[in-house]
């Protein structure tokens, strides 16, 4: 049989899957790796951390399977969204990449919206103004690096420099390019006028691929690095939204997933570009040519969780004593000892600003409600909830603009959480189906790794089989429960704003 490779730089790790030509996952293996953090606010990563990991997590897979190089077809590539990777001349990174959760450029955010009308920005890009994202990113870069600036050759995304390591090739993606503020998302390309406003430039973009096609093969360099078979093909790829949007069966509209990893996503896909008039969605280009890509994300999702287990669920496991929450099963089966409500206590998920809807870089976390009742137990859960409480605003702007919502997909760490996946079909008041396969975005690149080498059509990529895990439904009682709180969870950010703003 052939088999095709995948591999998704994420945020905290990067996964490598070997896929069969019958859709099925043979292996997956993956590598962690740091967020830097060398100033408040911002967030790097060292772009040969991601090539050593991936080298890492692609030997281990082949190794876990035992397939030899000649069977793997072709390699697919999906990333970590928005990101700032830049080359100079030679090909080596100028600078740690800046990526999505950095927020030191809100200088940057605020001289975008006085150059360029917000409403025009948004209506060609489909991406409101926020900081973490390539475009602001580069712009920081330009001011407060110029020199460095001077000596660019290649801006582009995470996953791109994964496929130059592995082919030389310089290419992205229009997936991945929608995300940059710097694209006209309706023709899937740069866009010159937005580039030419905010005085950047146009030469050091590569062009835009569609997500299929062949964007380069594997040199004899990279073969020897990862044990794989020189000459394979090397699909474009594309974002890991987007390509967990092609593992999950995102094609079309009524099916929405509700992806809780690191951060936090809510999608479904469009016939055409369609835009929200208060800017709170991003509209991006799906992998599938005629398709486009509606998107609200949070950027503390299972963070919050991450968060909270490892500043104060330690001590329990170093000692071994007590309730031993130091893991996330223990932190759920705590959560599942806990009432819905956690006896009136809720969570902002705002540690790290906040996306959809609010485009605030200044929200910050809060526990609300806290008396002397509440016990570990209750945080978890809350953490939990409010988590899922800030998803559900963006399927709240999908009903204003008249999107439908019929199956919700459950991802991400979350789905594994049998009372985090109860909490979400119940906040949603929807069912949450939650597939056999989980590794939405690896098995997507994987998947679309066979479209250009051959295996599949595009059209296949809609009518695979994708196996159902369990259906949860929710409970009647615990939504009544949610649906006030859920409430006074939207009141609390309006009422907080002006007091984010002086503490930060």
């Amino acid at each position: 049989m052939e088999y095709l490779l995948g591999i998704d730089l994420g945020t905290s790790s990067v996964r490598a899957a070997l896929v069969g030509a019958d859709g099925r996952v043979a292996g997956i293996a993956g590598r962690e790796y740091p967020i830097q953090t060398p100033h408040p606010d911002w967030a790097e990563q060292d772009p040969e951390t991601w090539w050593q990991a991936s080298v890492a997590a692609i030997r281990r897979v082949v190794a876990q399977t035992g397939l030899p190089a000649a069977a793997i077809r072709a390699v697919g590539l999906s990333g970590q969204m928005h990101g700032l990777v830049l080359l100079d001349q030679e090909g080596r990174p100028l600078r740690p990449a800046i990526i999505w959760p950095d927020k030191r450029s809100q200088a940057q955010c605020r001289e975008i919206a006085a150059r360029m009308d917000p409403g025009q920005l948004y209506g060609i890009t489909g991406m409101p103004t926020a900081t973490g994202l390539f475009g602001v990113s580069l712009l920081w870069v330009k001011e407060h690096e110029p020199q460095l600036y001077q000596r660019i050759h290649t801006a582009f995304l995470p996953k791109d420099f994964i496929r130059y390591r592995l082919t030389r090739e310089i290419a992205t993606d229009v997936t991945d390019g929608s995300g940059t503020l710097l694209f006209d998302v309706t023709r899937r390309h740069w866009s010159g006028p937005i580039v030419d406003a905010l005085e950047l430039k146009t030469g050091y973009l590569p062009a835009p691929l569609e997500s299929v096609s062949l964007a380069g093969r594997l040199t004899a360099e990279a073969a020897a690095a990862t044990g794989l078979a020189a000459g394979t093909p090397v699909s474009a790829g594309g974002g890991d939204q987007l390509m967990g949007a092609i593992g999950a069966g995102i094609t079309a509209a009524g099916v929405v997933a509700s992806t809780i990893g690191t951060g936090g996503q809510v999608f479904t896909a469009a016939g055409q570009p369609l835009f929200d008039p208060g800017r709170r969605i991003h509209t991006l280009c799906h992998a599938l040519p005629d398709r486009w890509f509606l998107m609200g994300a949070i950027l503390a999702a299972g963070l919050s969780l991450r968060w909270f287990k490892e500043n104060f669920c330690q001590p329990e496991d170093r000692d071994g004593a007590g309730a031993g929450t130091g893991s996330y099963e223990l932190l759920s089966q705590a959560a599942a000892t806990v009432e819905p409500g956690a006896q009136g206590l809720l969570f902002l998920p705002y540690l790290c600003g906040e996306r959809t809807p609010h485009m605030d870089p200044n929200a910050k976390g809060c526990f609300i409600g806290l008396s002397l009742a509440h016990r570990q137990a209750h945080l978890v859960r809350a953490v939990m909830e409010g988590v899922a409480f800030a998803m559900k605003d963006s399927l709240a702007v999908f009903a204003e603009l008249g999107i439908p919502v019929r199956t919700i997909i459950a991802s991400g760490g979350a789905a594994r959480s049998e009372v985090w996946s109860q909490i979400q079909a119940d906040i949603y008041e929807t069912p949450v189906t939650i597939l056999s396969n989980r590794e939405h975005s690896v098995y997507g690149a994987a998947l679309l790794a066979g479209v250009t080498g051959g295996i599949f059509g595009a059209a296949d990529l809609q009518r695979l089989d994708r196996p159902v895990e369990r259906r949860i439904a929710p409970d009647p009682d615990h939504a009544a429960i949610y649906r006030k709180h859920y409430t006074i969870y939207r009141s609390l950010y309006p009422s907080l704003k002006a007091a984010f703003e002086q503490l930060a």
